[in-house]
């Protein structure tokens, strides 16, 4: 019997809605009743009725109440989920069991009844919750109290001493086992966010060590090959085969480009929206050539920091609008407009080029269609309006901004 014991207001979603739907779950509920009905059942085996010193009567009249509590509260929870008015008959459930088991023990005018084993096993289980609700914890502490008193007011004050001691004494070792619970929760949760820590920090060296064999490495060739190969395009001059090298050179370029931001993207596991802009900036003027090109960036929180894949995803993205509109459209103008909210990325890019060809989309093998194999890979969407006076590229991206001084120097 896992009942809950919130601190606060009660909440609709969250792990211990999770835990509650599957103590609410039909074989669980099934269980539940089969165990009613078996203490219920006691007095009906030969002997225990006398040493329990209570008749069928009385144990079935104290699991019928509690019984129908439960079901009403499987019910409340199945058709309308967790709602205050569930989180209420959860704490009458919680009332009605410690005081339906210490009733039997009443009725048995036994005060060391093994009714109490029941009412501590309840107890302790209840205190192995992760967080308490002050109204269900008096539950275990007022029931004992009102069962010494009715064996007092019955003129019995040994078995309401001895009562009001056990009771006491439950309280007490549940109070403590609840104590060392929650310091082992709190002391695993401890261990948990160091090694989250640990990892991040250790996923921070490699990143910043392939950032470094990337530059070193693969950066140096890669500027070696343009560099003769812009030699070898002056020595052509004239040459047929001059365009080809030009070519040639321009890959290697565009190359070094795609380098530059993968290593910048990696040298840090999160960056500044204003260092992700002032990148895209650099990039998509570099992309437009000598065309007219406009950034216009607003954030909801100037801030905030862009997880270092997702600036790289953006950054890939906008980019390749934009080469795409440059190469392509033909425009005087192409304008970059970038909103960051906290779910994630607004961004637009737009021309006044001559527009995309009829079906131009679905033939597309190359920039607009690795555009949206990007976006849409990383949970985005895209729409692409177009016509000749222009194209209109709008996307989301979910880009997770919640980050902070994660940077790595």
């Amino acid at each position: 019997m896992k009942l809950s014991l919130l601190a606060g207001s009660p909440p609709s979603s969250g792990p211990l809605v999770e835990a509650h739907r599957k103590l609410r779950a039909p074989r669980a509920v099934a269980g539940l009743m089969a165990g009613a009905l078996a203490v219920a059942l006691l007095p009906l085996i030969s002997g225990v009725s006398a040493r329990l010193e209570v008749t069928l009567h009385d144990t079935a009249l104290a699991m019928g109440v509690f019984a129908i509590v439960s079901l009403a509260a499987a019910v409340v929870f199945w058709r309308r989920g967790a709602t205050p008015a569930y989180w209420r008959l959860c704490a009458l459930e919680t009332w009605t069991t410690a005081l339906t088991l210490l009733s039997l023990v009443w009725a048995s005018g036994n005060p060391l009844s093994p009714f109490w084993l029941l009412f501590a096993c309840l107890m302790l289980t209840v205190a192995m919750e992760p967080s308490g609700r002050v109204i269900e914890g008096l539950a275990f502490v007022v029931a004992p109290q009102v069962l010494a008193l009715l064996f007092l007011l019955k003129g019995e004050p040994a078995k309401a001493a001895i009562s009001a001691v056990i009771g006491g004494v439950v309280v007490v070792a549940a109070t403590v086992l609840r104590g060392l619970f929650v310091g082992l929760t709190e002391a695993r949760n401890e261990r948990d966010r160091l090694r989250a820590e640990l990892a991040e920090l250790r996923l921070r060296e490699e990143r910043h060590r392939i950032s470094r064999d990337l530059h070193d490495g693969l950066g140096t060739e890669l500027a070696s090959l343009t560099w003769t190969a812009r030699t070898l395009h002056q020595r052509l001059e004239g040459s047929p085969v001059q365009g080809e090298v030009a070519h040639l050179l321009e890959r290697l370029r565009s190359g070094m480009d795609e380098l530059r931001t993968v290593v910048w993207a990696l040298r840090a596991p999160a960056r500044a929206w204003e260092d992700v802009v002032a990148r895209l900036a650099q990039r998509c003027r570099e992309l437009g050539g000598d065309r007219e090109v406009v950034v216009e960036a607003s954030a909801a929180d100037p801030s905030a920091e862009l997880d270092g894949q997702a600036a790289l995803d953006l950054v890939r993205a906008v980019q390749e609008l934009v080469h795409n509109a440059a190469r392509h459209a033909q425009p005087r103008c192409i304008r970059v407009t970038l909103r960051c909210e906290p779910e994630g990325i607004h961004f637009r890019v737009e021309d006044d080029g001559r527009g995309l060809a009829h079906g131009a989309l679905e033939q597309s093998e190359g920039g607009l269609k690795n555009f949206r194999a990007r976006v849409e890979g990383a949970g985005g969407t895209t729409q692409v309006e177009s016509s000749s006076q222009g194209t209109r590229v709008s996307a989301w991206l979910p880009t997770p901004t919640v980050r902070h001084n994660m940077s790595m120097q």
